[in-house]
């Protein structure tokens, strides 16, 4: 009897070792973003031209899961970008002729734990010689498909003087 009563402790103090390893944390259905880095290179673009090739790194928290969107039907964008120029020490916001916004396809989770973490990266930021300013910035968010737009996060000043 001694043995059986060792043994159902012994299972007993695993099963909840192992399901509070399991617990799942909870996010709020709003998007978060986090900036992680921004690296510029001088590169080439198809033409031969010299260019200044961008690329924003950032992650990101959905509590359910719900980012991108179906490849099928309306295309939608998940990431929106503001560009800005930076002129002594103000940040003026540039009037693209191409909205800077990105797709992203659905993610589909199955379990229980639908929170959705992880980076995003978008390549090809560009900047094309004669330079027209010295320092920009990027302002970023996402949407996700029931609408919520997350936090604005910034990449800081990024000086394009090489």
């Amino acid at each position: 009897m001694k043995s059986f009563q060792k043994i159902l402790g012994i299972i007993i103090l695993v099963s909840l070792v192992l399901s509070s390893c399991f617990k799942i944390v909870t996010y709020p259905e709003v998007p978060q973003v986090t900036f992680n880095y921004f690296v510029i290179r001088d590169s080439v673009d198809i033409l031969g031209n010299r260019v200044l090739n961008g690329t924003l790194s950032f992650n990101f928290v959905d509590g359910d899961g719900d980012i991108g969107f179906d490849t099928i039907g309306e295309r939608k964008n998940t990431i929106f970008l503001d560009k800005y120029k930076i002129e002594n020490g103000v940040a003026i916001k540039l009037e693209l002729l191409v909205p800077l916004s990105f797709y992203v396809p659905k993610f589909v989770k199955t379990g229980n734990n639908k929170t959705l973490k992880g980076e995003m990266i978008v390549n090809d930021l560009n900047e094309y010689y004669p330079l027209d300013y010295d320092t920009i910035m990027y302002k970023f968010y996402i949407i996700d498909r029931a609408g919520n737009k997350s936090n604005i996060d910034s990449t800081g000043y990024i000086s394009l003087l090489r």
